[in-house]
């Protein structure tokens, strides 16, 4: 069974340009479009990883990973409930609340992947949804041994249970939505 699966999901044209507008800062190349209830309004929170703190990382002269510390009081998934009202009047809360009515999901982020990055071989709680908004030739995703490039404007469902990894090798930044399904199952 393919890793990937293109839904039938509505599309979300101008959300470059929206995102553009927002002008918000990013953290570690994410942005949250939903934070916990005790934290409103902190599109930063649910950015990175909830379980591991690499500010703590430790490596050896090789850059191997000798330790990293785990977050005190870490966070999950389905503590991300509430919509950041920075995004209120725009696309990203009419993808949100879509998105929402249709899946039940954890954090759902705005990720940048900057040209010539890849991200790290690392595996998910769960499975995600992905909707590249702005992608080009050059970029793909890794799931095992299968690439796939994710086609613009598209909704995927994406088995990141299994390890995975994407890059960019285009000149230009790469964004999508990643939203983490709390059901894995999809119709």
């Amino acid at each position: 069974m393919s890793s990937f699966k293109r839904l039938n999901l509505d599309s979300y044209p101008n959300l470059l340009s929206e995102l553009i507008e927002l002008d918000l800062k990013f953290k570690s190349n994410q942005i949250c479009l939903n934070t916990t209830v005790d934290k409103p309004d902190d599109y930063l929170l649910g950015c990175g990883s909830l379980y591991y703190d690499w500010s703590t990382a430790k490596r050896n002269d090789k850059n191997e990973l000798i330790s990293v510390d785990v977050w005190d009081n870490p966070l999950t998934e389905s503590d991300f409930t509430e919509f950041c009202s920075v995004f209120s009047g725009t696309t990203f809360e009419r993808l949100y609340r879509d998105i929402s009515s249709q899946y039940e999901v954890g954090r759902v982020r705005i990720m940048n992947l900057a040209p010539g990055r890849v991200m790290t071989w690392h595996l998910d709680d769960s499975p995600r949804l992905h909707y590249p908004f702005k992608t080009q030739e050059g970029c793909s995703m890794v799931i095992d041994n299968e690439v796939m490039h994710l086609d613009q404007d598209v909704w995927w469902w994406t088995d990141t249970t299994k390890h995975h990894t994407a890059f960019n090798a285009s000149g230009e930044s790469r964004y999508h939505i990643v939203a983490a399904l709390l059901k894995p199952t999809i119709s």
